[in-house]
């Protein structure tokens, strides 16, 4: 029989098979077990919670242990085409600006009316800022769609382009911090605390791969905290989604269009992450750990 091959190649996997796994389970949690009026479990929803919160993320944490067990295989990526991280982009992109004009409509509402749909709209310096920063980084992901779909790499000529999108995860990271992370559920409290610090970590790596700055070692730290990223920000903000689409609400979520414009984000991220293993890693030396402890 073989022996588990500690890889980055199976890091991805495990990553990849942790979301469906992580989504499947909150939605049967959702659905069947939580009451929505009180924002408790019933029957064995709190068990349930905690499985679909902890199980996939042991998935991605074995994830991203292959990965730093095999941090030497990444070296700096190809800057050519790719399209799979452009069609990502271009999609976030495009629900950050809706997001964006969103909350500023929503700004505006409360300054005529008194009335606000985001709970952030009482903090006007934060609803602003993350209001600037989601058109902001909308529209630099819609420029870097045309980017990664003509090839051109923009970041040699403005390494630290990206900026917006780690400010733009920090702001996002205060807003659930302050205004969202109130559900009755612990579990529901962190899912939305741990994916945002997740995500701006991802970010912050992200920025750094794309300038160049340490490209190799930046990879390696995006692929773990992005891998994590995705296991929980995925299922979280997808099955809320859906959960809002069936006009199905508790206290303590974060927004539909806030949850999507994080799951656009994090999709980029995880497209990207998934595309730089093409050109991002030398596939002699992935799983050369594994190899040589079974020639010792």
């Amino acid at each position: 029989m073989d022996k588990f091959r500690i890889s980055i190649n199976t890091g991805l996997k495990l990553v990849v098979w942790g979301i469906p796994l992580g989504l499947t389970l909150r939605l049967i949690q959702m659905n069947l077990f939580f009451d929505f009026d009180t924002g408790f479990y019933t029957g064995p929803g709190a068990a349930l919670a905690w499985l679909g919160l902890l199980l996939p993320a042991a998935m991605a944490g074995a994830g991203a242990w292959c990965f730093y067990k095999n941090a030497g295989a990444f070296m700096p990526r190809d800057r050519g085409m790719a399209r799979g991280p452009g069609i990502f982009a271009g999609f976030s992109g495009g629900v950050l600006l809706v997001m964006g004009l969103y909350m500023l409509r929503d700004h505006l509402s409360r300054a005529a009316t008194g009335f606000a749909e985001f709970e952030t709209a009482v903090n006007p310096g934060l609803h602003l800022s993350l209001c600037v920063l989601c058109l902001v980084l909308g529209a630099l992901h819609c420029f870097l769609a045309v980017c990664l779909c003509a090839g051109r790499d923009p970041f040699k000529k403005a390494p630290l382009l990206y900026l917006p999108g780690v400010a733009w995860g920090m702001a996002q990271l205060v807003a659930v911090y302050v205004f969202y992370a109130r559900s009755s559920s612990t579990v529901e409290n962190l899912y939305s605390l741990i994916s945002s610090g997740l995500m701006l970590l991802a970010l912050f790596y992200l920025s750094a791969a794309l300038s160049g700055a340490g490209e190799p070692r930046a990879l390696m730290r995006l692929y773990i905290f992005g891998g994590l990223s995705a296991v929980l920000t995925i299922p979280y903000d997808l099955s809320n989604i859906v959960l809002a689409l069936r006009g199905t609400t508790y206290f303590g979520e974060l927004p539909a269009i806030y949850a999507l414009g994080r799951l656009s984000v994090c999709m980029f991220l995880l497209s990207f992450i998934l595309s730089v293993y093409r050109t991002g890693v030398d596939k002699s030396l992935d799983g050369a750990v594994t190899a040589k402890g079974e020639g010792a």
